[in-house]
Order: C-alpha cells, then structure tokens, then sequence
C-alpha cells in the first residue's frame, strides 16, 4: 500500500509573489516550479506545493513541522531573517518562543504570511 512511497504536502495562499519569497528565500527552499496554479518547492527530498486559490483562512493548528537537530540555532538563523516566533503562554516556553514538552522535545512555532503555522522540532 502507502507505506514506503513518499508524500507530498500542501499549503494554501492567496499571494503566490509573496509565498515564494518566504519559503525560498527566507525558509531555503528550492524553487522547483511556479505557474498559474501553485509553487512546487524542495522540502530536502519532499515536494512542498503551495496552492494558489482565491481565498483562505490558516487553521489554528500547525500545518508542517521541520524536525531539526539544534533548535536553538534554527530559531536564532530565523530570527535573523525575520521570522517571529510565537508565544503561547504555555509553562516551558522561553522568551525565544521554544516550548520544552515534558519528555524534553523542544519546539518553536511560527507563521508563514499567509498565517499558516509552521515550527521546527527537536526530539529528544
């Protein structure tokens, strides 16, 4: 079945000009195509299409998550760039925005312009 073949995942936004410039030049992915319909881009192996579609509304969950080995340098390049970390309130998090479950895994969320959430997760 599904098993051992590759995803592909998805996002929505109503401004394809200002998509391409978050996730290619502020996030590095690799532009593989653009055109009437969606930007197809390189997630390190896995085909990120992002839908161009009249309107939309971001849910209030997050949509993708990066699993990274430093968190803290992650959020830090990011921040350089631009990127707000979210804050949450929620016991554990630090004013950098990374969140320290109880197990030990770290994440910090953030949102692209169209305000879906994205993060990056360190497990432990």
């Amino acid at each position: 079945m599904l098993h051992n073949k590759t995803i592909m995942a998805f996002l929505a936004t109503t401004n394809a000009d200002e998509a391409q410039h978050f996730y290619k030049d502020v996030l590095g992915l690799e532009l593989i195509s653009r055109d009437n319909y969606a930007l197809l881009l390189n997630a390190n192996g896995i085909n990120l299409r992002v839908a161009l579609v009249p309107e939309y509304k971001a849910p209030a969950y997050s949509v993708i998550s990066w699993l990274v080995d430093d968190i803290n340098t992650e959020v830090d390049e990011l921040s350089s760039k631009g990127v707000k970390f979210e804050q949450y309130g929620m016991p554990g998090q630090d004013e950098k925005g990374v969140w320290t479950s109880l197990d030990g895994t770290k994440v910090a969320w953030f949102k692209d312009p169209q305000r879906n959430i994205l993060s990056l997760t360190k497990f432990v």
